[in-house]
């Protein structure tokens, strides 16, 4: 019996030219494995479809301006591109079930598949705490009327969407709150909300939180090898936001409290000279080492062969490498706020959670870890058998059809 079709739809998958979007290629394979459907990735882009551990990859044309400014200006244009590469692909909208985009600006695309088949579920997996594009369009970013126009137009897209997938308690609470800001203190999501406290908070159907799995069949604790001394790791894109810089400056304030230390940092952004300055300034060249970005099948080995990951992001809606240094063995420390937090029960988050931007108490953190070695309990499953199942009943619960 032919499976109903699953469309997944994000301009964040691996492929020939990037292997970022990992956690996404994780979640269909597991989807396909777990779930009662077949599964179709479709990814933006030129260039010919292509597969990846056994996934096969879509590509469909689309219209967008630089640095996406006034993302959903072709929206109409893109739905009805993104129809004809499906039946392009022997796929007819009728025969589709579900039509799953990720970030709000791919909205549109499972909407225009609900205009073909009524039937369809349309959701939204909302993987940032933004879900209003309005730090998309560098030029306009700071123009109220910009502001006001996205605001309302992403507005309206999450009240017909049939469901919203939220990568964390704090990513939904995030998203309900809007325009309210107050909850964070990273300066560039309040000024996005600036000047929009009057406007209205979403109103949507339905909304579950699926956290990211790990593919536990290769993020395994088997192989860690004895070592002697501290080894701190960090994977991150070197941005204001991942905020580097204050994981450094707490090692170079608690440095002669930990011993035979050694920080691995794999990433690479904006902030990569500052954060080579700071290091080569202080003296901790001896300490820290600049590793480059690696593919994801890769990166169990190098969790394993920590002793301590942190992620020191101001404004992050899970930390999925929080997730699987966790799976590898490693315990974390991230910043309060953070998704990743909901994975520790909430007697020990104080052990485990720093404010954010805040040198002197990552660097205390670090001094109790290197002298208690505490083991590290979680509240929550890793393994996507286990947050998978949730999400399949949730979607069995949605209305399969309107007039």
């Amino acid at each position: 019996m032919t499976r109903p079709l699953y469309l997944y739809v994000t301009p964040f998958f691996p492929g020939p030219e990037t292997w970022r979007g990992a956690y996404s290629l994780d979640f269909v394979r597991a989807l396909a494995r777990l779930g009662p459907y077949d599964v179709r990735v479709f990814v933006p882009g030129r260039g010919p479809d292509y597969a990846v551990d056994g996934v096969r990859v879509c590509r469909f044309r689309e219209w967008r301006l630089p640095s996406m400014m006034f993302p959903l200006l072709f929206a109409r244009r893109n739905g009805a591109a993104f129809l004809r590469a499906l039946r392009a692909r022997g796929i007819a909208p009728a025969d589709v079930a579900v039509c799953h985009a990720n970030t709000a600006p791919y909205a549109p695309y499972a909407l225009a598949v609900r205009r073909a088949n009524p039937a369809a579920l349309a959701l939204l997996h909302h993987h940032f705490l933004d879900s209003y594009g309005l730090a998309l369009g560098r030029a306009l970013r700071r123009c109220c009327l910009h502001k006001l126009l996205h605001y309302f137009l992403f507005r309206s897209i999450h009240a017909r969407l049939d469901g919203h997938v939220f990568v964390s308690e704090a990513a939904r609470r995030a998203f309900l709150a809007v325009p309210d800001a107050s909850w964070t203190d990273w300066p560039d999501y309040r000024r996005q909300m600036r000047g929009l406290a009057w406007c209205p908070s979403p109103t949507v159907r339905a909304t579950c939180v699926l956290r990211n799995g790990v593919d536990t069949d290769r993020f395994t604790p088997d192989g860690r090898i004895p070592h002697a001394g501290l080894v701190i790791g960090c994977v991150a894109n070197l941005t204001e936001q991942k905020d580097p810089l204050t994981l450094l400056r707490a090692l170079d304030l608690a440095r002669d409290d930990l011993g035979d230390w050694r920080l691995r940092l794999i990433g690479t952004g904006p902030l990569l000279r500052a954060c080579r300055d700071f290091v080569r300034e202080r003296g901790l060249g001896d300490r820290v080492a600049f590793e480059a970005e690696r593919d994801h099948d890769a990166l169990p080995a190098f969790f394993r062969a920590l002793d301590l990951f942190v992620l020191p992001s101001r404004f992050e809606s899970f930390g999925c490498v929080c997730a699987e240094a966790a799976a590898c063995g490693t315990p974390f420390v991230v910043c309060r706020g953070a998704g990743a937090a909901e994975l520790l029960p909430p007697e020990d988050r104080d052990h485990w959670l720093v404010p954010p931007h805040d040198p002197a108490a990552l660097a205390e953190a670090l001094r109790r870890f290197a002298h208690e070695r505490p083991t590290q309990r979680l509240a929550l499953p890793l393994s996507f058998d286990a947050t998978l199942p949730p999400f399949l009943r949730w979607l069995d619960t949605l209305p399969k059809a309107r007039p």
